[in-house]
């Protein structure tokens, strides 16, 4: 009975020690994913980021030529003698703020109740 427990032993230790080794090799590929993430993360925040500011340059430009163009109306249409028609050249460089939206993580989840008892 004894050959057949060492057997048995050895058999059971090589197991062993594949499983250990898969595991290593499945915590390293799971480790070179997570850089490849990371770095397309990293990679896709700065795109956003230079998005954001291309759009609030484009914005930023597109205003202030239609504060001058809208000053050339104004300065025009006084020299006509139309003072109380004109606007305001102060209020014409306002614009609008847009209210954030709530976050998603802000949400209450609708699907379970919150009632105590």
């Amino acid at each position: 009975m004894l050959p057949f427990l060492v057997i048995l032993f050895i058999v059971s230790y090589g197991i062993l020690t594949m499983l250990v080794f898969e595991q290593g090799q499945t915590i390293e590929s799971q480790r070179s994913l997570i850089r490849e993430m990371l770095k397309d993360s990293t990679q896709l925040a700065a795109l956003k980021d230079k998005l954001a500011r291309d759009d609030s340059k484009r914005l930023h430009d597109k205003a202030s030529m239609q504060a001058d163009h809208k000053d050339a109306d104004s300065s025009a249409s006084s020299a006509k003698g139309s003072g109380k028609e004109a606007k305001r050249p102060g209020k014409s460089a306002h614009s609008t703020k847009e209210v954030p939206q709530q976050p998603a993580a802000d949400l209450e989840d609708v699907r379970r109740s919150t009632l105590v008892i």
